[in-house]
C-alpha cells in the first residue's frame, strides 16, 4: 500500500511543478500504477494535493472499500453519471479555471476527451506525461523483478516457437503453443498478439499469425510479450527453415550489429536519437539505409511500449537515457524485398554503468533443419 501512496505523493510533487491542478487517471496501466489493481473503466482523480478519488460502479463500491487503499469513492450507475461527478468534483475544488492532466497517448479515446472538453468548458486539459511519464520511466526494484520474471517467461515461449518450426506447420498454431508454455510460466496475459511472421510476411513491421503455412526457406519473425503481475518482457528472433541464403545471413547479420552497437552505447546520459543514428549508419554503410525504419529502441513496463516511445512520439527521441529505464532494443525491422524482413530485439535494464540483458534466448540466426 504505502509504493502506491508515496507514488501519487510524488506525482503530485511533479503537478504543481509544472502547473497542473488535477490528473485525471484513465488507462488501466496508470490505474494499477497508483493502486496496485485493475478496474473497469479505470478512474482516478488526484488532485495536487489531498487525497485521491476513485469512480466506481455504484454495485462495485463494497468490494472497492475491501480491496483498494483509496478511500475518497464517488459512485455512479451510468456514463452521464460519471461525467457529472467529474464535473461536480472538479467544481467543488473552488478553482475558477482547472489545469487538468489527461492521458494524451493510447489511453484516451477522441470521443471522450471531446465529451469531458464540452462538458467543462472552463477546463484546461493538458498533457500528463511530465508527469506520469516521469514517473514510469525510471523503475522501482519490484518493477524490475517483475520484468525480469516476464523476460524469462518470453525466453521459455521462444524455446516453445523454435522446436515448432517445421515444413507445413501454420503460423497459428506456433503461435498457440507458444502462448500456453508462456501462460504455464507464470504469464497473466500476453501484452499484444503473438508475431509469427513468415516468408513475403517477414517484411511486416507488425502483423498477427495467420493461417500461413511455413514452407522452407522462408525467413520467419516471432515476437513476443509476456505479462507478469502487470509488467512485460519483450523479445523477437528471426529464424529460417532450412539453409540459410547468403543475403538472409547478410540481413540479418546488419541488423544484429545493429542491435549490438546500440546496446554496448547505451548509457545514462545518452539520447535516443544518438542510438538511433548508430544503428542507422551501420544500416547505411551496408547499402541497406533505406529500408532503416527509426524507432530501434522503446521503453518496456506496464506497457509494452511507453516512454521513450520516438516511432510514435518524435519528441522522445530527445529523451535522455537514464539509471533504472528499461528498454527494448531491436524493434524496428529491417525489411528488404525479394529477401525478407530481420529483426532481434531484446529487454535490457540501463544501469550507471551500461546494460542488463534481460532477455537470454540466442540471438543468432539459427538455421531449423538444416545440419
Amino acid at each position: 500500500m504505502e509504493v502506491y501512496k508515496e507514488r501519487v505523493r510524488k506525482a503530485q510533487e511533479l503537478m504543481q511543478k509544472v502547473g497542473l491542478d488535477f490528473l485525471l487517471i484513465l488507462s488501466p496501466e496508470n490505474f494499477f500504477y497508483f493502486t496496485g489493481g485493475l478496474r473497469k473503466p479505470p478512474r482516478i482523480l488526484i488532485p495536487k494535493q489531498g487525497e485521491p478519488t476513485l469512480m466506481v460502479f455504484a454495485s462495485e463500491l463494497e468490494e472497492v472499500k475491501r480491496t483498494f487503499w483509496i478511500k475518497n469513492v464517488k459512485t455512479y450507475r451510468a456514463l452521464h453519471e460519471m461525467m457529472m461527478g467529474i464535473i461536480e468534483y472538479l467544481g467543488a475544488s473552488g478553482i475558477e479555471h482547472p489545469k487538468v492532466g489527461v492521458e494524451m497517448e493510447f489511453a484516451t479515446p477522441a470521443f471522450l476527451l471531446d465529451r469531458f472538453k464540452m462538458a467543462n468548458p472552463q477546463v484546461e486539459v493538458l498533457d500528463a506525461k511530465p508527469v506520469i511519464g516521469e514517473l514510469r520511466k525510471r523503475k522501482e526494484e519490484a518493477e524490475i523483478e517483475c520484468i525480469k520474471k516476464a523476460c524469462q517467461i518470453a525466453d521459455s515461449g521462444m524455446e516453445v516457437a523454435a522446436k515448432m518450426i517445421h515444413e507445413g506447420v501454420r503460423e497459428n498454431e506456433i503461435a498457440f503453443e507458444v502462448e500456453i508454455q508462456m501462460r504455464k510460466a507464470g504469464a497473466e496475459r500476453i501484452a499484444f498478439p503473438i508475431f509469427v511472421n513468415s516468408g513475403y510476411r517477414s517484411l511486416w513491421i507488425h502483423g498477427t499469425a495467420t493461417e500461413k503455412k511455413i514452407e522452407r526457406g522462408d525467413f520467419i519473425l516471432i515476437d513476443l510479450g509476456p505479462v507478469y503481475q502487470g509488467y512485460c518482457g519483450d523479445i523477437c528472433r528471426t529464424f529460417v527453415l532450412g539453409k540459410a541464403t547468403d543475403k538472409q545471413k547478410q540481413l540479418h547479420s546488419i541488423y544484429s550489429q545493429m542491435q549490438l552497437i546500440v546496446m554496448e552505447s547505451i548509457k545514462p546520459g545518452v539520447k535516443v536519437f544518438e542510438l538511433e543514428e548508430k544503428a542507422y549508419q551501420i544500416a547505411n554503410k551496408a547499402g541497406f539505409g533505406e529500408y532503416y525504419v527509426r524507432g530501434l529502441v522503446h521503453g518496456v513496463g506496464l506497457n509494452f511500449e511507453e516512454l521513450p516511445f520516438p516511432t510514435i512520439f518524435a519528441e522522445d527521441v530527445m529523451e535522455e537515457i537514464s539509471s533504472g529505464m528499461t528498454l527494448a532494443v531491436g524493434h524496428s525491422v529491417l525489411s528488404v524485398p525479394h529477401i525478407g524482413g530481420a529483426r532481434v530485439e531484446d529487454t535490457v535494464l540501463v544501469k550507471d554503468d551500461g546494460i542488463e540483458l534481460l532477455t537470454k534466448f540466442p540471438r543468432g540466426l539459427k538455421e531449423i533443419g538444416y545440419a
